[in-house]
């Protein structure tokens, strides 16, 4: 007894000298308080949390966590300048009631991430919004990347203006130590490195195959990692995009669903989120965690479709498997004319070049109220309508666009070279046609009023339109729609037989020459979401075996299109699914 005494009274006294609180800490950068606590080893053993106090009274709480040994942290990123206070909770005497403080400065960072208008990005603070540019590089590897690869990798990105890295957290080499401190303090380290030349890390929880229902397989076990990973990970400055492939997860929708909850009550920054997919993460919008959109197609009939239908920004992986850095060039800026944010792997440093190239000459532009533009021939576009157009030109030739009439600065960008070459004046346009430089490559023709936009950024609110941009009403109405479907034509489906699929147009138009269309499935029952099983005017269905639980299913195909001025329009049919 004697001795229990003696042993508690050094522990306390040793406790008090043991915390080791952040030095002075820059705005949206992480303050670490680190503490020494023997006896408490393996996560075991300690709970303890603290409430931090901002300079303006805002408060927030946050949890210790192991941090390997006999060291524990809480980790807190001040969001004011100014001193912070905390107060420590503890089911241990020596540390429950003792405060502490530290200081946070100030620096040019403007705020957390958001979407913002429709479709676009913003640093928020308070009503403060300040236009964000996503430009973003997925990283494979992560787990096993050593330190100083990763800095090489992070510094040269920085130098070509990119502002977003996704990674994966845990993926299949890293397995085996995804549970322990080092496998997250080496992880912390490269986010923090990179957070400090500016980029933010997209980060994947776990990587594809079903991987995060083999290494958590109950709710339990997910709630206990996910309670560790984000008390270590949510004060960076970070995205979160859930899981790969979320289509091919089993009971992915439901996953995401759960990991969706344990973002809102364990990331105190309310970071924004999505989750990576096989093609598109659209069909979880209507779930309440979703805040911008992931894809990883060049297929406009899907990304273009899904524009016109869904809000939030949308990010594209469209250089996935691309090795060719003229076929990435024409995806990049055929994603961006579908009003995409580009999140690429990047095949080699000629197409990091040409990334640096977009960057420059989209952060010269009202890149978050642009929209996609259809008022044209031979290329395809964003405009804010009578301010500025930006018109990519894939196959060199002739273009017209229908402008309000009024006199603009119009010039090519060479999107290989970045350089510009201005276009004589032609008084006031309105339907006017312009021949890019030479034929040799694709270009982007620039048309705006630089006056009127340099009024703007000092007088104008954040969205200009009045009434601001909102999603255009689908029609839905059969007589209206001006295309029937022809295949399939029964009532029934089989996944061991390929299924064609097509329309025919009912009437001719200029508008309906370029229709695209995108075909969706979904078993209702299931719950699982919609699947895309088809794009075009005909083709084959790709039907996946696992998009219902159990056979036959009642299975509901959509036909979405989208003539040629932007205009959508849905078609219905039902079908009963055998295996």
């Amino acid at each position: 007894m004697v001795l229990r005494v003696f042993f508690m009274a050094l522990f306390c006294a040793f406790a008090g000298r043991a915390q080791t609180v952040c030095g002075p800490t820059p705005r949206y950068s992480p303050c670490d308080i680190l503490f020494d606590v023997p006896g408490a080893t393996n996560g075991q053993g300690l709970a303890l949390q603290a409430e931090f106090r901002s300079p303006h009274h805002d408060t927030a709480l946050v949890r210790a966590v192991w941090d390997g040994g006999t060291k524990w942290l809480i980790r807190y990123t001040p969001a004011e300048s100014g001193e912070y206070t905390y107060r420590l909770t503890s089911d241990n005497a020596a540390f429950s009631g003792k405060e502490g403080h530290f200081t946070a400065t100030a620096n040019e960072k403007a705020g957390w991430l958001r979407a913002a208008n429709l479709h676009h990005f913003a640093f928020v603070e308070g009503n403060a919004l300040t236009p964000h540019l996503w430009m973003g590089g997925v990283v494979p590897g992560f787990a096993q990347m050593d330190l100083a690869r990763w800095k090489a990798l992070v510094d040269a990105r920085a130098s070509q203006k990119f502002n977003h890295l996704g990674v994966t957290l845990v993926d299949e080499g890293s397995a085996g130590a995804f549970q322990k401190p080092e496998f997250f303090q080496s992880a912390e380290a490269k986010i923090r490195y990179a957070n400090e030349r500016g980029i933010l890390v997209d980060v994947a929880f776990f990587g594809p195959g079903n991987l995060i229902n083999r290494l958590l397989p109950s709710h339990a076990e997910r709630e206990k990692w996910f309670g560790y990973a984000l008390s270590r990970l949510a004060a960076f400055d970070v995205t979160w995009q859930g899981i790969e492939e979320w289509e091919a997860c089993e009971n992915g929708r439901e996953i995401l669903k759960e990991i969706g909850g344990y973002l809102g009550t364990l990331d105190p920054y309310k970071h924004t989120q999505s989750t990576r997919a096989a093609v598109t993460s659209a069909p979880l919008a209507d779930d309440g965690w979703l805040r911008y959109r992931s894809y990883q197609s060049a297929d406009s009939a899907v990304a273009g479709v899904e524009q016109q239908m869904f809000q939030y920004p949308a990010v594209n992986n469209f250089g996935a498997g691309v090795k060719d850095t003229d076929a990435f060039r024409r995806r990049l800026w055929n994603a961006t004319a579908d009003g995409q944010y580009p999140a690429t792997e990047v095949p080699n440093e000629q197409a990091a070049a040409q990334m640096k190239v977009w960057f420059e000459f989209m952060q010269g532009t009202r890149h978050w109220e642009l929209e996609p533009f259809y008022d044209l021939e031979n290329g395809r576009g964003l405009a804010l309508e009578g301010v500025e157009y930006v018109i990519y030109v894939e196959k060199p030739g002739p273009v017209t666009v229908n402008v309000e009439r009024q006199g603009y600065d119009v010039e090519w960008l060479n999107p290989i070279s970045g350089e510009r070459t201005k276009v004589k004046e032609k008084g006031k346009l309105e339907a006017a046609t312009f021949t890019p430089p030479d034929s040799g490559h694709d270009w982007v023709l620039h048309i705006s009023k630089e006056g009127r936009k340099a009024g703007m950024l000092k007088s104008y609110k954040f969205d200009s339109r009045e009434p601001p941009l909102a999603l255009q009403e689908v029609e839905g109405n059969p007589e209206k729609v001006p295309f029937e479907v022809v295949e399939p034509a029964g009532d029934s489906l089989s996944l061991s037989a390929p299924a064609k699929f097509g329309v025919k147009l009912k009437r001719q138009s200029k508008a309906l020459q370029n229709m695209v269309y995108e075909w969706t499935g979904e078993v209702t029952a299931g719950e699982r979401s919609y699947r895309v099983i088809g794009t075009g005017a005909s083709g084959t269905l790709r039907i996946p075996a696992d998009i219902a639980p159990e056979y036959p299913a009642a299975l509901h195909i959509k036909i979405t299109a989208m003539n040629g001025l932007g205009k959508v329009y849905v078609l219905d049919r039902n079908y009963t699914l055998e295996k």
